[in-house]
């Protein structure tokens, strides 16, 4: 079993989807890391990470709109698939959301 702790923000509003006979909210967090390299070349690494979550009646779904920081713990899914765009085999990570609280409003980590 792999476990996830995540604190990012929301990439678009979350959305009420329909799959495999049941709701899910479905939203993107983003984590952005910045640094500078030996020779002060700012770097900027941006990782998107997929977020499905169950409760769809929890009452948090007014709030998880783009750019809202969140904390999210789950389980880690991997997922393999080949991109329409390049044809190139590509790699994401799903967590399957247990848990999701509110850290704030939109800004830079």
């Amino acid at each position: 079993m792999l476990k996830a702790e995540l604190i990012g923000n929301l990439g678009a509003d979350a959305e009420i989807k329909s799959g495999e006979g049941y709701s899910f909210v479905s939203m993107r967090i983003a984590n952005t890391e910045k640094w500078k390299a030996e020779d002060g070349t700012e770097h900027t690494d941006t990782q998107w990470i997929d977020v499905v979550y169950s409760k769809t009646d929890s009452g948090l779904l007014p709030f998880l709109k783009s750019g809202v920081k969140v904390f999210v713990r789950g389980f880690v899914r991997l997922r393999v698939y080949s991109s329409q765009k390049d044809r190139k085999m590509k790699a994401g990570l799903t967590i399957n959301a247990t848990e999701i609280e509110l850290c704030g409003g939109s800004s830079d980590v």
